[in-house]
């Protein structure tokens, strides 16, 4: 039972970079109480929240705050009210865990890029995990910058200003030198284009979530996104001078990263979503049109930072999705979320996430 109804408690479920920055925020965030970490690493088994997001044994006046373990029960302890889950891009490989904080009376916010709109890829799946979140009475939404913003809510946001839209045209540009190692990794730096292309053939590399970005701003435009009606391409952006990266120097003709390029048409509708992550690229920016009887057109020079946003975006929204009707939602079910701005340690404000 929460003794204090003003605040919830939060635990956070998967330590990578993304996991322990929610982490460290939550802990800064006033109105939310950090009361467990999950995580299957065994080197991270027993660590405290200020060692695992900052490398410090103590801190906040010598309170380390809860301690690293692998049993979900444990990490729950005396009772949680949400869950932010980092774990995995794969629905159907979170989907147990979904049903067994259901059970145990969590909501849930995931960074999961297949839940942005799970039903797209896995129907079947996602009424279960629907059906279990509502007999429990909890909500659960996958949310982040890309998928659940800027190349589908945003748009699918934007198109309120006119009355039709006969084509959407989003375009991401991102430096990847300036994100973590593990997205640096992900979109094929310092890979020869052999592997790239062998790993991108098994589906085991570039981005994930494009498709279910297509058919999540598809709906939002009041159409259905059948299963496999988007099409995908896939290729590497090779260098053609040396580039540093946190993976090591990318000689040139070797991969720095990925373009991932979705397309959907159908019942008067044009809908086209062309991401770009590399080390070193010029001009990054976000792009969206709308053309229809009125064409508009939005640019955010310099592109959404995405892994300060991530955490943002999943952060900011835990009160939300604690306050939402039960379901499996996604966020066309959602409305807009500010940031709570309640920072409990003003005075350190400007110490950047470590």
């Amino acid at each position: 039972m929460n003794q204090n109804a003003d605040t919830l408690r939060v635990i956070v479920i998967g330590l990578g970079p993304i996991g322990a920055r929610c982490a460290r925020a939550i802990r800064r965030e006033e109105g939310l109480e950090l009361v467990g970490l999950l995580d299957i690493d065994p080197d991270k088994q027993g660590k405290t929240a200020s060692e695992i997001v900052c490398g410090e044994p103590l801190s906040d006046n010598g309170k380390g705050g809860p301690r690293v373990t692998d049993d979900l029960d444990a990490a729950i302890g005396d009772g949680a009210d949400v869950a932010v889950v980092t774990t995995t891009s794969a629905f159907d490989g979170l989907a147990p865990m979904l049903k067994s904080l259901a059970i145990r009376g969590l909501d849930v916010v995931s960074s999961c890029e297949e839940m942005a709109y799970p039903r797209y890829r896995h129907a079947a799946l996602a009424d279960e995990v629907d059906a279990a979140a509502r007999d429990a009475g909890r909500s659960m939404l996958g949310a982040g910058v890309n998928p659940g913003f800027v190349m589908d809510a945003l748009a699918v946001s934007f198109a309120s200003m006119v009355r039709r839209v006969h084509h959407v045209r989003c375009i991401r540009r991102v430096d990847a030198a300036l994100r973590r190692q593990p997205l640096q990794a992900k979109v094929g730096a310092t890979m020869t284009v052999e592997h790239f292309n062998e790993l991108a053939d098994q589906g085991k590399i570039g981005h994930k979530g494009l498709s279910e970005s297509v058919a999540l701003l598809v709906a939002g435009l009041g159409r259905t996104a059948e299963p496999g009606s988007v099409v995908e391409t896939l290729e590497p952006v090779v260098a053609e001078e040396a580039f540093d990266s946190a993976l090591g120097v990318i000689e040139p003709g070797f991969v720095r990263g990925m373009r991932n390029v979705g397309l959907w048409e159908g019942d008067g509708l044009r809908v086209e979503l062309d991401l770009t992550m590399a080390v070193g690229l010029a001009d990054p920016v976000d792009k969206i049109r709308l053309d229809g009887p009125v064409q508009i057109f939005l640019k955010i020079p310099g592109s959404i930072p995405g892994d300060s946003a991530t955490v943002a975006a999943l952060v900011n929204r835990i009160r939300p999705i604690h306050a939402a009707p039960p379901g499996l939602l996604t966020m066309l079910d959602m409305p807009p979320a500010g940031c709570a701005n309640r920072d409990r340690f003003p005075e350190d404000a400007a110490i950047s996430d470590c």
